[in-house]
């Protein structure tokens, strides 16, 4: 059986994805805290930090271990809350910077040769917010989360710088942009307001984003690389 990488994999949308995908492999979940509940069949834990590079190439050197890497789904990645871009501090910004686009590229690079070898497949989690440079429904004067924003536009197009270099190899890279999710990262209080404005009428469940990137890793998705899959409910559409 092969192995798919899933960064972030301890919770929410990382979480639903790494146990999607351990139906049909052998799932490491790469996270810094393990997940609360039980790992499924077949899954294994590696405490990883997307920033430092030893750190992502053990990661890689221990999925090896459970099979050959055929799929990474990169997950990881961190926000803050809304501040107005004149107040918002260097350190924050080079923090959501480090980790969500330098932890990228990354991870990326470290899988990279496992995935040449198995001619494999990888998604990198973008965001909608990636699309309209707001991380939420309404722009507003008081936060657009801007650090996360660039960060999340930038993922979109190192996917596709990623997907051109790789294609002559057969690696397939894609990337996935969602919308508002249930999960611990909006408040359940705000769901019932979010939903009403969302042309679908609710928020997505994390099973259907977790569907999506196994989609864009498995056969069915051959011949599609450097597509940027958008699930939002109809919040933003191309």
């Amino acid at each position: 059986m092969t192995c798919a990488i899933v960064t972030g994999g301890a919770s929410n949308i990382g979480w639903a994805i790494a146990r999607r995908f351990a139906a049909t492999h052998r799932v490491l979940i790469a996270d810094l805290h393990e997940p609360a509940a039980a790992l499924p069949q077949g899954a294994a834990f590696s405490r990883t930090d997307i920033t430092d590079p030893l750190a992502c190439a053990a990661m890689v050197d221990r999925a090896r271990t459970l099979g050959p890497i055929a799929a990474v789904v990169h997950s990881a990645a961190i926000t803050a809350p809304p501040t107005p871009i004149e107040h918002l501090p260097v350190d924050e910004w080079r923090r959501v910077v480090e980790v969500n686009l330098t932890g990228a590229f990354l991870v990326a690079r470290a899988a990279i040769p496992a995935l040449r070898e198995t001619r494999g497949a990888m998604v990198l989690v973008s965001s909608r917010a990636a699309r309209v440079g707001y991380a939420a429904l309404d722009a507003s004067p008081d936060g657009t989360k801007a650090h996360y924003c660039a960060t999340k536009a930038a993922v979109i197009s190192l996917v596709r710088s990623l997907a051109v270099e790789l294609a002559p190899a057969h690696v397939r890279v894609n990337g996935l942009a969602p919308g508002s999710i249930e999960g611990t990262m909006i408040p359940k209080e705000r769901w019932a307001t979010l939903a009403a404005r969302i042309p679908l009428g609710r928020l997505g469940r994390p099973e259907e984003i977790a569907e999506a990137a196994w989609f864009l890793c498995s056969d069915a998705a051959s011949y599609v690389t450097g597509h940027i899959l958008d699930a939002n409910g109809g919040t933003w559409m191309n």
